[in-house]
């Protein structure tokens, strides 16, 4: 499954956002870390991705 790359800061702009509205809460900040996460996760894996397609190519 094919998902279009998210770039992490993304989710932490929304957490300071939130955070200087006073709606940040416990469960909220939870969710932007686990998609921050999320986001690293895939950003390491395309990496990983190109780097063996550039060396089957070699």
């Amino acid at each position: 499954m094919k998902v279009p790359p998210t770039d992490r800061r993304h989710f932490e702009q929304l957490e300071k956002i939130a955070s200087q509205r006073g709606t940040l809460t416990e469960t909220l900040r939870r969710v932007y870390q686990m998609n921050c996460a999320i986001a690293i996760r895939r950003e390491k894996a395309a990496v990983a991705s190109a780097a063996q397609e550039r060396r089957f190519a070699n």
